[in-house]
């Protein structure tokens, strides 16, 4: 078993006794997640707001820890909590500097050549595409138009919200649930 695999066996067996309500497995999990909540939130915010986000979504995560089943894989569950609180986090400062007249980049993460960012991007992304892989066809098309920013061909607007919410709503019960094979 290679040394990251072995890591995230680790991470399993410290979720899954958190969820069974072992609080001496909050420290060492908390010790290994926050550096990935961070490595996440620095991808779209910037710094003051990347720790804020990663703090919040840190609560999250552990608040919803009785959530997690036990023989899951704790990084896609744990990465569909944080997405969520950072995407949640940068959505408000759009709307905040739109409302204020500001520039909406303000807060945007500028990196390059940054290895810590690379890896978060790396592990994201590989849970993303897992999750994606499993999707039906529709789905797939209907979340990577979403990523994309783009209208799907032949839909209205409102269809499009509305495959967008289903197929997102798959793919966070994917993101949970889809190593449990």
């Amino acid at each position: 078993m290679s040394e990251t695999r072995e890591g995230e066996t680790n991470l399993d067996a410290l979720m899954a006794r958190l969820a069974d309500g072992d609080h001496s497995a909050f420290d060492p999990l908390f010790r290994e997640l926050h550096p990935r909540a961070v490595r996440l939130a620095r991808l779209r915010l910037g710094e003051a707001d990347a720790l804020d986000a990663a703090q919040s979504a840190l609560e999250k995560v552990f608040a919803r820890a009785s959530e997690f089943m036990a023989g899951r894989p704790a990084l896609p569950w744990f990465y569909a909590v944080a997405a969520n609180e950072v995407h949640a986090v940068a959505r408000r400062l759009r709307v905040a500097n739109a409302r204020d007249g500001g520039d909406e980049s303000v807060g945007s993460a500028k990196a390059s050549n940054d290895p810590e960012r690379d890896l978060a991007k790396a592990e994201l992304a590989a849970a993303v595409a897992d999750a994606l892989a499993a999707l039906d066809p529709a789905s797939s098309a209907a979340i990577a138009a979403l990523l994309d920013d783009v209208e799907l061909p032949g839909i209205s607007a409102t269809a499009q919200r509305k495959r967008v919410s289903r197929a997102y709503a798959r793919l966070r019960h994917l993101l949970g649930r889809f190593h449990d094979e």
